[in-house]
């Protein structure tokens, strides 16, 4: 009978409080207000992401089978340290990649279903260019510190990254690599990109020369 009695009381003031409540003059205008302005507030938090989501969009390239997406050329500043001069339809970019072997990474958007039939086409943006050493104790040491991004947008918002973690069905995220090509002082590389992949080509007996020794 304690805990009966105990909780007839509790009730009994939370009536109290009702009633005071009420008597007081109960209006839910401020219930609209507040809601409302979370919705607006929403809103304008969906205007920002699908901004975001257009200016990636923008990024990226449609992908046409053997088109030349961009060259590369390398010179030697130190041992196993390299200028690397990435052109492409966005512009050149001057990068230092440290090791023996360059790599270079591209995001793919890749369409299904209604936008696949509809001739919406498959688009690319370079992602990274890194550096590698042959020597694994090197690799480990230096490890992520290689990496060279290729575009601005940083990791918590890009849209690729997490397209790649969601699954829309009709859009979804891949990626093409080129790995473990071998560097060298004047050597100059052209990529070119297909449905599949990437394919580097070299352009000059610099690199003509590296990849025949790589063999």
């Amino acid at each position: 009978m304690q805990y009966a009695g105990l909780a007839g009381l509790v009730g009994c003031l939370a009536l109290l409080l009702l009633y005071l409540t009420l008597r007081c003059g109960w209006r839910l205008d401020w219930l609209y207000g507040w809601l409302k302005g979370s919705l607006l507030l929403l809103l304008l938090l969906c205007c920002a992401i699908v901004a975001v989501a257009a200016w990636e969009l923008y990024q990226f390239r449609p992908i046409a089978d053997g088109a030349r997406i961009a060259t590369l050329e390398l010179h030697e500043t130190a041992p196993q340290r390299y200028e690397a001069t990435l052109s492409s339809a966005a512009g050149s970019q001057h990068l230092q990649l440290e090791g023996d072997l360059w790599e270079l990474e591209v995001q793919v958007l890749r369409w299904q279903g209604f936008p696949h039939v509809l001739g919406l086409q498959d688009g690319y943006r370079l992602d990274t260019l890194n550096g590698r050493y042959l020597a694994l104790e090197q690799q480990r040491e230096t490890g992520l510190l290689l990496d060279r991004s290729l575009h601005a947008t940083p990791r918590w918002r890009d849209a690729w990254r997490w397209l790649d973690r969601l699954d829309f069905g009709w859009l979804y995220a891949d990626a093409f690599a080129i790995r473990f090509m071998p560097a060298a002082e004047g050597a100059e590389f052209a990529i070119e990109i297909g449905a599949t992949g990437l394919s580097p080509v070299a352009t000059n007996l610099q690199a003509l020369e590296v990849l025949k020794g790589f063999e």
